[in-house]
């Protein structure tokens, strides 16, 4: 549903102007394109999704000014397969990678996939990216074998070692864990702001002409850890607003115990840092006049940590369950798109995955779409641009996702299948299925499978399905070499 479409007009001539820009050579000016890829942000981690206890007004302020995705989904409950998705377009079995990749690994996105950075890069784009990369730990695996011309600060593992200078954590970690590029800093020194450095610079390098940048946050991933200022600063607010009251936690699925308040003050103090950050881009965008050809995304590779056996850092609260799992707390995303002058506010219902990000920046910016690359994602530009309409073909589609690992939430194999607001989740131990409907339980608290068991089996058999056409023959993930 649209905000503030009250202003038909100012759309109408936005549409005009945007248009023209597109259809006369002459006058066209590619837009630039700023994707925050943010580590296990929650959905409900950001102000403009709910939260009381997390301060984000930079992110919130892009969601009431652009389009808030309220149905947002990633590929994958865990990071190296949505990852793994952003840069193919396709379905993270079809590449081959479906569980984290832990290192030392021969496991990575291969060559041969057509990146969205070799798309931009294809036509005339400066590409660049910064952050966690967590798809291959070898030279030839990094983002510049992958279609960025620049990078920064990409480690070979999947986490910092430690979030203050030199960021190399404790020595038994190894390598692997280290940033690099950050060794001009001091004693002190927070990685969220010395990668924002590093963010800025390139921007001010390329502000003559169009870039595509891919700005992949380390935060808000574990270690947590947070300057100490800001840390004493939700110490503070959490005693004024729950005094000395537990945190309460509930017991889910494989008695795991899942945190079901926002309360953690490191946390918090990481998710404000991380909003201030984001804030520095947008100035420094506005600074070299950037801002109104700029298309900005936020979003995130899986659900919020709520649960590691014992309750996690973060709750995603009204939603259940968190990051490894196939409930909605796992897969659930924050999604905001902005560009400014040109896609008028709204919140935006339409169920969308991390597939659909690559062609719709490239539908966005006027560029042609790569259908036979991105297999499994769709432009998501029709509901931006026509009322909140989406095609026929948004309408009618069903979203997958398939996690056949354990993970050390406690999670089991699994599989689930959004459509039509049903949504089944088809376990491999114990109890086989979960259905509810969340057009009325978005907290997924009513299990509906044996009140609807046809609902159940065509569901099942859709997912199933499409799983077989999605997995390559071959094993689709081998145990990592030690």
């Amino acid at each position: 549903m649209k905000r503030l479409l009250s202003a038909i007009t100012l759309t109408v001539a936005s549409l005009a102007s945007f248009s023209q820009a597109q259809d006369s050579p002459e006058k066209r000016t590619k837009p630039n394109i700023v994707l925050f890829f943010i580590d296990d942000l929650g959905w409900a981690d950001i102000g403009a999704n709910g939260s009381k206890f997390h301060e984000t007004p930079n992110i919130d302020k892009l969601a009431n000014n652009g389009v808030n995705l309220k149905n947002s989904y990633s590929a994958h409950a865990v990071c190296s397969p949505t990852r793994a998705a952003l840069m193919s377009g396709k379905a993270p079995q079809r590449v081959g990678i479906t569980q984290w990749i832990h290192q030392p690994s021969h496991i990575h996105l291969k060559s041969e996939e057509f990146t969205i950075a070799e798309a931009f890069q294809s036509n005339g784009y400066t590409t660049g990216y910064i952050g966690k990369w967590h798809l291959g730990e070898k030279d030839e695996q990094l983002p510049t074998a992958q279609g960025y011309d620049w990078k920064k600060a990409v480690n070979r593992a999947g986490q910092p070692g430690s979030y203050f200078f030199p960021y190399i954590g404790r020595q038994n970690r190894g390598a692997f864990w280290n940033v690099p590029d950050l060794g001009d800093g001091k004693q002190g020194d927070y990685l969220t702001d010395a990668l924002t450095d590093k963010a800025l610079t390139f921007i001010d390098e390329n502000k003559d002409s169009p870039f595509f940048l891919t700005f992949a946050h380390y935060a808000v991933h574990t270690p947590i850890q947070a300057p100490k200022d800001l840390v004493e600063k939700y110490k503070a607010k959490k005693l004024e607003l729950f005094g000395d009251t537990k945190s309460p936690k509930s017991t889910q699925r494989y008695n795991t115990q899942n945190k079901d308040r926002q309360d953690n003050p490191t946390y918090a103090a990481m998710m404000e840092s991380l909003d201030t950050n984001i804030g520095r881009i947008l100035t420094k965008l506005e600074q070299n006049n950037l801002l109104e050809n700029t298309i900005i995304i936020i979003t995130s590779d899986n659900g919020g940590l709520s649960h590691l056996r014992n309750p996690g850092v973060t709750s995603n609260r009204p939603l259940k369950s968190g990051k490894g799992w196939n409930y909605e707390g796992g897969i659930r995303v924050p999604h905001i798109i902005s560009w400014k002058g040109i896609i008028q506010p709204a919140i935006n219902d339409t169920p969308t995955i991390t597939m659909d990000i690559y062609p719709t920046l490239l539908d966005l910016a006027g560029l042609e779409l790569k259908p036979q690359q991105h297999l499994d994602g769709m432009s998501i530009k029709s509901t931006l641009f026509e009322d909140d309409q989406p095609s026929d073909k948004l309408k009618n589609r069903f979203l997958a996702w398939t996690y056949p690992h354990n993970h050390g939430s406690g999670h089991k194999p699994s599989h689930a299948i959004r459509k039509d607001g049903w949504k089944l989740i088809h376990f491999e131990n114990g109890e086989t299925y979960e259905l509810y409907n969340l057009n009325d339980d978005i907290g997924e608290s009513k299990n509906l499978a044996k009140e609807h068991p046809q609902k159940v089996k065509t569901l099942d058999a859709l997912l199933m399905q499409w799983i077989k056409d999605t997995t390559p023959i071959q094993p689709i993930f081998q145990k990592a070499k030690k």
